[in-house]
């Protein structure tokens, strides 16, 4: 009993351990807290029950995971680029670890997730505040505001303006969610400064998927916040202007951020149709991904792998076969640029398809839906506005093609549907 309480305690320590890990984007000790977790939870369980198999394992998410890595297993035996293709599956390994770690932990209690998504926040607060303080130098020394915004701001992180803006938006809606059930896990004050700070990083993070999705859950807590009889509603409108005032302001002035959204309302979709481009043609985000769509149903056509799709091994070498074909930018030599070469589909749906065929992209839907219903099941705030973003997130950015990706896709909605 007392090496179980032992285990207990280890298993906790590490889950903090994760959470800086994954905020300030120490992979290879993400990757080693998640293998101590599970190793400690199965040693646990064993010594409680006598039994090696967890019930969490019958936990559909998760086996739909296990059987999507299964799936990328199986293509290995018809990639030509066996190096790549072993890679790929060394990145998928934590469709299998990750998941099976949350599901079978035991040391997650309602009060324990609550207490650590509180310290998180503070660990997201004092990690943003790092890279503020290193884009202010920055600004100091060139005069250059891009440090402020987008990559250039969590670039001392090594981290992405996208995954990013997606921690961060964890942070807020728990934040949100707890101020709405007058839950304060610190003084009133820093509470509400961290939901104002969180709100104006996501600005400068400009990611767009996250942005529009903060503004319609902000809207949706507003309606709620109505409802409430006990909340004073002079001040739900003053919630509601200052939306009004920011959303206005961030996009009819000249900025980064307007920037961003005027860039895709300015391109002309009818370009993809083309055969050809020249290095000079440039694409913005929708453009190139619908490029993506066309280019992908291209190589099915000419491999016929529809069914069971190219491999993941050989999936980056069809794609960039197209960017050369087509006349696409394939970058500059001489200063290490290689241009849309090694760029995938940004859409993991497609990006399944293509690897994998139609009985991946099989798998991936059950994968989403099993995810839906652990919304369902529980109908929490937090985890449904999170589970609704990932799932975006899929349509948007090829997520399970790196580690990190996978790490958040598959650890939140497990870990915040734990009681």
């Amino acid at each position: 009993m007392q090496m179980t309480k032992g285990l207990f305690l280890i298993n906790q320590v590490l889950y903090f351990v994760l959470f800086v890990s994954i905020v300030c984007a120490f992979r290879a000790i993400s990757s080693i807290s998640i293998g101590l977790i599970l190793a400690t939870s199965l040693i646990s369980h064993k010594m409680n029950s006598r039994q090696f198999f967890h019930p969490g394992w019958k936990n559909p998410f998760p086996a739909g995971c296990i059987l999507l890595f299964i799936i990328y297993m199986i293509a290995l035996s018809y990639t030509r680029n066996i190096h790549e293709g072993w890679n790929d599956i060394r990145i998928k390994s934590g469709l299998v670890i990750i998941p099976l770690a949350v599901c079978c932990s035991t040391c997650i209690t309602k009060t324990f997730r609550d207490k650590l998504l509180s310290y998180y926040c503070l660990i997201v607060f004092a990690a943003s505040l790092y890279c503020l303080g290193k884009a202010v130098t920055t600004y100091y020394h060139t005069g250059s505001t891009s440090s402020f915004f987008y990559h250039g701001l969590v670039s001392p992180l090594k981290q992405h303006a996208v995954y990013y803006s997606i921690l961060v938006f964890i942070a807020l809606i728990f934040l949100l969610d707890s101020f709405s059930k007058r839950i304060v896990h610190y003084d009133n004050y820093l509470h509400a400064f961290l939901i104002i700070f969180f709100s104006a990083l996501l600005l400068l993070l400009s990611s767009k998927l996250v942005l529009v999705f903060y503004t319609l859950f902000i809207l949706y807590y507003i309606f709620r916040l109505a409802k409430n009889k006990r909340v004073n509603k002079s001040w739900i409108g003053a919630l509601f202007i200052t939306l009004m005032a920011v959303c206005w302001l961030a996009l009819s002035t000249t900025n980064p951020v307007s920037r961003r959204f005027s860039d895709i309302i300015k391109g002309d979709i009818r370009v993809i149709s083309n055969e050809k481009f020249t290095p000079r043609t440039y694409f913005n985000g929708l453009q190139f991904r619908l490029l993506q769509w066309k280019f992908t149903a291209e190589i099915l056509n000419e491999t016929n792998s529809w069914l069971i799709g190219v491999s993941p091994g050989d999936a980056r070498y069809f794609l960039d076969q197209k960017y050369v074909s087509s006349k696409m930018y394939t970058g500059d030599p001489l200063k290490g640029d290689k241009g849309y070469l090694l760029y995938n589909t940004h859409n993991q749906f497609l990006e399944t398809l293509l690897q994998t065929g139609i009985a991946g992209l099989a798998v991936l839907c059950f994968v989403c839906i099993s995810l839906i219903k652990i919304g369902l099941a529980k109908q929490g705030l937090v985890l449904n506005s999170v589970i609704l973003l990932l799932l975006a997130w899929l349509f948007t950015e090829s997520v399970l093609e790196t580690q990190y990706g996978i790490m958040i896709f598959t650890f939140f909605p497990l870990f915040l549907s734990k009681d």
